[in-house]
């Protein structure tokens, strides 16, 4: 029952967040059509937000990541490679 908990919070509680993102749109206008349309216009460009957010930050780690995992990398093969050496030695 924990497991399912646990899994089940924080998607009821990021669907809970999306809804209360979008009660301003439901409250402009009485005509469903139009307020579909807002919502989903909403939901659009947020959703676009988060994207280019996501976008520029993969951009600005990126180049900070790569050479610290070439390294790690490098020394984990130098050490294989010094030990197979050292042990036939």
């Amino acid at each position: 029952m924990m497991n399912l908990k646990k899994k089940l919070v924080p998607a009821v509680v990021g669907a809970g967040a999306a809804l209360a993102s979008c009660v301003p749109v439901f409250a402009e206008g009485a005509d469903t059509t139009s307020a579909l349309s807002s919502v989903e216009s909403a939901m659009t460009t947020s959703f676009t937000s988060v994207g280019s957010s996501m976008t520029g930050m993969v951009g600005k780690v990126l180049p900070i990541a790569l050479p610290v995992m070439g390294a790690l990398l490098l020394v984990g093969f130098g050490i294989k490679a010094f030990k197979k050496v050292a042990n036939k030695a």
